[in-house]
This record gives C-alpha cells, sequence and structure tokens, in this order.
C-alpha cells in the first residue's frame, strides 16, 4: 500500500518518501527554497540586494558547472527523463528513471554541492540565458506581464524569474556566489522521492551523502516587503503589433490572513468561479459574443506572490471599453455563481484525481506544489474534494475584496 513518509535529518533537511510497489518507475525532485524572489536579504550580517534574474542564471550554472559536468546530460545518458526549473519562489532539479535510482541521486546531489564558481563559466552561461530572454521580447505577452506587475505593486520589485538583459549581463560572480552559499543549505531544502524503490536504501544513501561533505553554514534573514493593498498605477497601455487590441483587468488580493488549508479550498473554489463567470457556457461570455466584443475567449488565471492572489482576466476584444465594464460588473455583483456548475466542477476534480493516480510524476507533483507555493506538506485526497460544498464556496468567493484592480491595453501600432 501506498505510504507517505517524512524524515527529517539533523543538518535540516526534510525528506518525504512515497512508496509505491504498483509503480515500474521512480520521481526524485530536490528542491531549495532559492527563486525570483529571494533578492532582498540578510547575509551574516551584510544586506544583500540582487536584480531579477539572479536565481535562474544559478539554476543553469549548477546544472553545467561542478565536478560531475552537465549533470543532466549524464542523467539523460541513462534514459532518464531529467530537468531543472526556477521559479518565484524555488529552485527544483528532477529525475523520472526506472533503473540506475541510486546512481541518479548520487550524480545529481553530487552537482547540486560541487560547483566550480568561476567567471569563465559565468560567461558562458549567460549566452543562452540572453537568447532566451531576446526570444521573448517579441513576444507581447511578455511585456504585457512586466506591466501588470509594474502597475500592481509599490515595493515589491520582482518582475520575472528570467530578468532583463540588463540585468543578465550585469549579474556578478559574487552576487551568483552569495546566492548559492546563502540558500543551498540543507535547512532551506527539500527531497521528495516517490514510485517503487528501496526506502532503506535511499535514506541510506542520502544520509551517507550529506556525512561526506562539508558545508559553510551562514546566517541568513529574508527582508520582507512592506507591500501596500492598493495597486501602484490603475490604468496603461502600450503598442505592439496585435490583429486586436488586447484588454485585461488583474485585481490583488490580500490572502495574508489565510491558512494553507484555506488556500487549497479557495484554489478550487476560484476554478469555479472563473468557469461560471467568465467561461465558454457562462451569460457574460454568450454576451460578448454575441455583441461580437469578445473572439477567441475570456483568458483567466491566477498566481499567488508573497500574500497576494493576482488574478488576470484578459481578452481579444473590438471595444476594450465594454469588456472592462461587462468584466467588472461580473466581479462586483458575483451574480453568477452557479449551484450546478459547482457541483460539475466537483465531479470532474475527483475523477482528475483520481485518474492522476496513472502516472507517478502527475501525482507527486501537487504535493510539492504544496510545500512551495503553501509551506504545506500536504497531499490532495478525494475527501478534501468531497467535503467541498456550495455554501462554503459561496461564501469564500463573496468574501475576497477585489476592489483593488489595475487596467491595461495592448494596442496595434498606428500606421
Amino acid at each position: 500500500m501506498s505510504k507517505l513518509q517524512t524524515v527529517h535529518f539533523k543538518n535540516g533537511l526534510t525528506v518525504y518518501l512515497y512508496t509505491d510497489k504498483r509503480r515500474h518507475s521512480t520521481f526524485f525532485q530536490f528542491n531549495t527554497f532559492c527563486g525570483g524572489l529571494s533578492k532582498h536579504f540578510f547575509y551574516d550580517g551584510k544586506e544583500i540586494s540582487l536584480p531579477d534574474g539572479v536565481a535562474h542564471i544559478l539554476e543553469h550554472y549548477i546544472v553545467e558547472c561542478n565536478k560531475e559536468g552537465n549533470f543532466l546530460e549524464k542523467l539523460g545518458q541513462k534514459q532518464m527523463s531529467t530537468n531543472a526549473s526556477t521559479s518565484p519562489f524555488a529552485t527544483s532539479y528532477y529525475f523520472e528513471a526506472i533503473e540506475d535510482i541510486p546512481y541518479g541521486i548520487q550524480t545529481m546531489l553530487q552537482g547540486i554541492y560541487h560547483v566550480s564558481f568561476t567567471e569563465e563559466n559565468l560567461a558562458k552561461i549567460k549566452k543562452p540565458i540572453l537568447q532566451e530572454v531576446r526570444g521573448k521580447l517579441d513576444n507581447k505577452f511578455y511585456h504585457a506581464n512586466r506591466m501588470r506587475m509594474d502597475q500592481l505593486f509599490h515595493s515589491i520589485d520582482f518582475r520575472d524569474v528570467g530578468g532583463t538583459l540588463e540585468e543578465i549581463q550585469g549579474t556578478t560572480l559574487e552576487e551568483l556566489e552569495t546566492l548559492y552559499r546563502a540558500f543551498y543549505q540543507p535547512n532551506n531544502q527539500f527531497i521528495v522521492v516517490a514510485g517503487n524503490f528501496d526506502l532503506k536504501e535511499v535514506l541510506s544513501l542520502i544520509e551517507d551523502f550529506y556525512d561526506s561533505i562539508s558545508i559553510e553554514k551562514h546566517t541568513v534573514e529574508i527582508i520582507p516587503y512592506q507591500e501596500e493593498k492598493t495597486v501602484a498605477k490603475k490604468k496603461g497601455s502600450f503598442s505592439f503589433p496585435t490583429p486586436l487590441t488586447y484588454a485585461e483587468l488583474s485585481f490583488k488580493i490580500d490572502i495574508s490572513s489565510y491558512t494553507p488549508s484555506a488556500l487549497l479550498d479557495l484554489d478550487f473554489y476560484m476554478h469555479s468561479f472563473y468557469s461560471s463567470s467568465f467561461g465558454t457556457t457562462s451569460p457574460l461570455y454568450q454576451e460578448f459574443v454575441d455583441q461580437k466584443i469578445v473572439f477567441d475567449g475570456i483568458h483567466y488565471g491566477d498566481v499567488k506572490l508573497e500574500n497576494y492572489l493576482i488574478l488576470s482576466i484578459g481578452a481579444y476584444t473590438s471595444n476594450p471599453k465594454r469588456f472592462r465594464e461587462g468584466v467588472l460588473e461580473e466581479i462586483q455583483s458575483l451574480k453568477h455563481l452557479d449551484s450546478d456548475k459547482f457541483l460539475l466542477d466537483q465531479k470532474d476534480s475527483i475523477v482528475n484525481l483520481v485518474l492522476r493516480d496513472e502516472s507517478i510524476f502527475h501525482m507527486i507533483i501537487p504535493f510539492i506544489h504544496n510545500i512551495i507555493i503553501y509551506h504545506y506538506p500536504y497531499l490532495d485526497k478525494i475527501e478534501d474534494i468531497e467535503k467541498l460544498n456550495d455554501t462554503d464556496y459561496q461564501k469564500m468567493i463573496r468574501s475576497i475584496d477585489f476592489s483593488h484592480f489595475t487596467y491595461f491595453e495592448i494596442l496595434s501600432p498606428k500606421k
């Protein structure tokens, strides 16, 4: 029977082990709470302020510039599915494999903890990252994201994980090494192992590895943002080649009072709210289509950033003014919180939760997401969805303060 176990090492590292002998493969992911938002902190008493992009550069640097060489390539040569990624909150390195699990763990840990910092290596790493950012400059939504962040926040200066060309070019070896020494500490990290593996062997391997290395200890204190609940700017626009004007409303919602459990409930309730209010079967969408205001659907979604949930609703539109008015009317009235639609969404989520069990990757990723986003090591269960109800749904959505929002338009350049 599948079972989740938690092991806390003396050095502060936490290891989560989910054994499932029905599987053929094993999934291993190393995570460190070092992401795009890891910009302002005290490091051994010294105040550090970094530009955007440093955590992402560090991810690439660690993968390629260590005693193992490019450890993702080495694991790939063993037919392992492997990758690394940086989010605003954390950096993760993972592999999924059927064989050679001890080799994969040893290779990945050796690479992460034996990094060689040189100017030559940094110059080499920057080149593909600069190319990656240059590629984004032709995407209007890259610029839209930066405008959204500029208009939403007063003191939060994070704009995106990748950084700008200037920020990448200006990143120094000292900044990179400081970020590594500060945040790549066992007490700031966790490992997840899931699937068909020998639990005792894996635990012993991880423990022996950490016993074999020496890690400098540093005092690190995050400097919290003093962010206002209001938005920094109510309206903006920019020109970019676009077939139609793209209009977007973004709402800044304070979620600092929510418990981790309540945030998981909110995540589900927001999904139902979006589909009821702005989905293809919603009255507002049908009205916009009938009046030829919207042609390509209403785009919606949210992201958590510090103590705020950022809800964005946008569309290509022939009538930006009416689109804006219609969305605000829907948000302010909340007149389409459909009970029947809620029950359908609930049933659909239960089915998806059941089907998630087919893949060890898709089963364990939401658990990792809960740790990284909510600092809540919780494995979702069917009962968690079943306990949700229309009364609480209506109450939670109606309790949200939607009064702080910003608006922008992407306009086609005048000929």
